[in-house]
């Protein structure tokens, strides 16, 4: 009776993660890359306004200075005149994606920052402040960029978020500047090898990232190449080279 009994459990508890999976929506699935359609719905939203307001932009008024952040879609100017309503993946319409604009001034284009990276961020700040006014480190990883001292912070591994590209674990140091950073260099070199991009030294690669993907890479130091074209931190070496 106790072996059948936890057949049944078993096929129930199957069943029941089976067709949760089935009705997980669409829209809501971890590590998805946002739908296009609502990315190319707001790009033409921004240059139909545009267009009637002989050149401005529907952006916020924001103190925000940190890169890709400065410019971000006000959907209070788009809504309802040139969208229906907000798109359900941004941050407005309930969603994780900050809509924000590039190269505003000759060719505004629109992508996505993905604010859970954000909330990582600033979750893992806290901690750190928390523990002591100077930071630990364990390790240099690259030119002004350095492991935390997991011990000291009771952190079993490094940290990590979830890349919005890959789905994959990027990881996260700290810089001498004195703020986290995202190394992204995984998700570009993928870019490269996939694509078969040629770059040399001192070439700001993360363009790869957005120029191939809606994403701009939040929190990320500037990236270039080696003479292997592999993905290395760009330092000022690197750019008078």
């Amino acid at each position: 009776m106790k072996l059948k009994y936890n057949f049944r459990f078993l096929t129930v508890l199957f069943l029941v993660l089976f067709l949760s999976a089935c009705m997980y929506p669409e829209s809501e699935e971890p590590n998805q890359m946002p739908n296009e359609s609502q990315i190319e719905m707001v790009q033409q939203a921004v240059e139909q306004y545009r267009e009637d307001t002989d050149g401005l932009l529907p952006i916020k008024t924001v103190s925000e200075t940190r890169e890709y952040f400065e410019y971000q879609v006000d959907f209070d100017r788009l809504v309802p005149e040139y969208m229906d309503e907000r798109p359900p993946i941004s941050y407005e319409g309930g969603g994780y994606y900050q809509f924000v604009i590039l190269d505003a001034e000759e060719n505004p284009t629109v992508k996505l920052a993905d604010l859970r990276i954000t909330e990582e961020i600033r979750s893992l700040q806290l901690r750190v402040n928390g523990m002591g006014e100077h930071v630990q480190f364990e390790e240099t990883i690259g030119p002004n960029v350095y492991k935390l001292d997991l011990d000291f912070y009771n952190l079993e591994e490094n940290p990590t978020v979830t890349s919005p590209i890959s789905g994959g674990a990027l990881n996260v140091y700290y810089s001498g500047g004195e703020n986290f950073i995202v190394d992204y260099r995984e998700d570009i070199g993928r870019i490269i090898e996939d694509n078969d991009l040629q770059f040399e030294t001192g070439d700001d690669v993360r363009e790869v990232l957005y120029e191939y993907t809606p994403i701009v890479p939040i929190y990320s130091p500037e990236i270039t190449v080696d003479e292997n074209n592999d993905p290395i931190f760009m330092t000022n070496v690197h750019k008078s080279a």
